[in-house]
């Protein structure tokens, strides 16, 4: 009995507190590991019943980042469980409290997309886009600025920091500055929208993105590249999508055996079938007889296409030339190519 109760006196009671508090600890990861799906999903759920909108909850793009906040709040809470000097339970209420801005902050910039009904400016989604960026922008520094102070930091003297590189900075921002101006001179004046085939420069393709400081287009290899704002500014901006119709000219190398009378009936059977074509503005039709070369006469068609979609052209240009091929092989004429003709003199033989 004795011995028995030696061995309980020597017992650490702290020893014994630690442990207990050690093992809810752990029990509160574990918890917050098993159940932070039911608690992402809840949360989802009573957020589409305030908007009424009907969506799978795994769908959102909250799910991901609730599911990680209920795993990290856990752990927060077991190192509060555990008995920790005060200097540790100082670094951890600190970075708890930064840690619960960031999602809140996470959270509130995921309600800024296209589908969000807290900020819609204009029908135009480039415009759209363009808002909801320069607001998750401001939400950031917004969230920055409030670590910053909750870190100790005097924000005063940032600003008075500031001050004396101004000039430095100034100069390092020059081309983000002028981009941003320029982001905006693009969404206000509209050259082109989300969708639209553009040629700036050397680059052309389709544009997938309009941002604060670049504009992202697609090109026909499926490559993407990004052309700052500042450069599409500075020069010309070719719209395909803005074309009410699209330019056709061809020329046709008749034979010089071609006669007069030949091309002359050629021109008007080519300018009444050409006017005659659904696909063709008819009062833009000109076909001429243009000149004479070396090798050929040489007939010029002129004329304006209804469809502006560059594949749907593509096809009508093919079936006009097929119609044009066809036409002239009716009239029995040949097309030329370029030829040259070397005449021989035949050298005279003397004999002595």
């Amino acid at each position: 009995m004795e011995s028995i109760q030696n061995m309980v006196m020597s017992i650490d009671i702290n020893n014994l507190i630690a442990i207990f508090h050690f093992q809810i600890a752990i029990g509160i990861v574990i918890f917050s590991f098993l159940f932070r799906t039911i608690f992402s999903r809840l949360v989802i759920k009573i957020y589409y019943k305030l908007i009424n909108k009907k969506k799978a909850t795994t769908e959102s793009s909250m799910y991901k980042s609730l599911s990680n906040f209920f795993l990290i709040f856990g752990f927060f809470v077991a190192l509060f469980v555990l008995p920790l000097n005060t200097k540790i339970n100082f670094i951890i209420r600190k970075s708890f409290k930064i840690f619960i801005l960031y999602f809140i902050f996470k959270g509130l910039t995921k309600l800024l997309n296209e589908d969000t009904k807290i900020i819609k400016p204009s029908k135009d989604r480039a415009v759209n886009m363009f808002v909801l960026k320069i607001a998750r922008c401001m939400m950031w520094l917004i969230y920055m600025f409030i670590v910053l102070k909750e870190l100790g930091y005097d924000l005063s003297g940032i600003v008075a920091g500031l001050g004396i590189g101004s000039a430095a900075i100034a100069l390092a921002a020059q081309d983000v500055v002028k981009s941003l101006i320029s982001g905006v001179t693009i969404i206000t004046d509209k050259p082109f929208s989300i969708g639209d085939w553009i040629e700036v420069g050397d680059y052309q393709g389709t544009v997938i993105n309009i941002s604060y400081r670049s504009t992202r287009i697609k090109n026909a290899n499926n490559a993407i590249v990004t052309i700052p704002n500042s450069v599409i500014t500075s020069t010309y901006v070719l719209n395909w999508n803005k074309l009410t119709s699209r330019r056709f000219d061809c020329s046709l190398n008749l034979s010089l055996e071609t006669t007069s009378e030949e091309i002359k009936k050629v021109i008007k059977q080519i300018q009444l079938v050409l006017e005659n074509d659904s696909n063709v503005i008819p009062e833009t039709v000109q076909v001429f007889f243009d000149g004479i070369s070396n090798y050929s006469n040489t007939i010029k068609i002129f004329m304006y296409i209804k469809e502006t979609n560059y594949v749907k052209y593509l096809k009508i240009k093919e079936e006009i030339y097929c119609n044009l091929l066809g036409l002239i092989e009716k009239e029995n004429i040949d097309l030329a190519y370029p030829t040259q003709t070397l005449y021989l003199k035949k050298a005279e033989v003397f004999e002595k």
